[in-house]
């Protein structure tokens, strides 16, 4: 029985191209169906630096993505910053104040649209190859140059997720607000609380594809992993991230940043002085 449901599970999320993608848009509105509208460049935002360009992913999306390089006297490397859900997306980072930051300390800076989100199209579920696409587009624009993530909340949790590629792109991973499993995030939501549960039985393999505390076990031991969670954040409590930390592999190298009121995603916003710092502190360590 339950071969023949995972059958029909597949059979939903596979095949020709039209059809395929259509219902994983079907699938998909539960959970995100209210930030699929035309993207804007954020309000009051400088579009000057800022180039345009499209990444071909994994997921058979091209992604819509912006690229702005530093000018600062010393260049640190380049940083790819995954997005939230929400209708800003990319602009996340634009609004919000990170990419001028990371530009102001001497790093390039790469956003994209996950697909499905911003500017790109929706194809399939299949976000952490949308993350690893960006960091390898990022190591080839940018030879030489060390190449970091910076994710917040949906990013954080895909880059996460993207660990087990073989591919995987990253030096280091900032991952502010991620949830351990989705069924934790979800679980105050009954409609897509239960899509997710239907999921974890039709498609086992998919799910676990999508839950960083499976994740984590593949951390590289070269690479590093700051985790910032907020006693604030009532979305992912610091619970997730003790989580993510007990399921890391043994020895890894793993910082933890616990915040005392930030909102969901929002510690630059809201504690500035302790997130930033601690940020580029990471991000430009030896």
């Amino acid at each position: 029985m339950g071969e023949l449901a995972g059958a029909g599970w597949q059979g939903m999320t596979s095949g020709r191209s039209g059809a395929r993608w259509w219902w994983h848009r079907q699938l998909k509105k539960p959970f995100f169906g209210r930030f699929m509208k035309p993207w804007r460049w954020p309000q009051g935002v400088a579009t000057e630096g800022w180039q345009r360009v499209t990444i071909a992913s994994g997921s058979h999306a091209e992604l819509a993505a912006v690229v702005a390089e530093t000018s600062a006297p010393r260049v640190r490397g380049v940083v790819v910053c995954a997005h939230p859900m929400g209708l800003a997306s990319k602009g996340f980072w634009l609004r919000n104040g990170h990419a001028q930051r990371l530009l102001d300390d001497g790093f390039h800076v790469v956003l994209f649209d996950f697909n499905g989100f911003g500017e790109s199209p929706s194809t399939n579920f299949d976000w952490p190859a949308d993350v690893v696409a960006a960091g390898q587009w990022a190591r080839r624009r940018f030879a030489g140059l060390p190449v970091h993530a910076l994710g917040a909340s949906f990013g954080a949790m895909h880059a996460l997720n993207a660990m087990p590629h073989a591919d995987y792109p990253f030096d280091r991973v900032v991952a502010e607000s991620c949830a351990a499993t989705l069924p934790l995030f979800w679980k105050a939501y009954p409609f897509p609380h239960a899509v997710l549960q239907i999921g974890r039985f039709f498609a086992p393999a998919m799910e676990r594809g999508l839950r960083a505390e499976w994740n984590i076990r593949h951390l590289n031991p070269s690479s590093r992993l700051l985790l910032i969670h907020s006693r604030g954040d009532t979305w992912t409590p610091v619970f997730h991230g003790d989580r993510i930390e007990a399921a890391a592999p043994a020895g890894a190298r793993l910082t933890r940043l616990t915040l005392d009121r930030a909102e969901h995603t929002h510690g630059l916003r809201d504690e500035p002085d302790t997130y930033w710092p601690a940020v580029r502190e990471f991000l430009v360590a030896d």
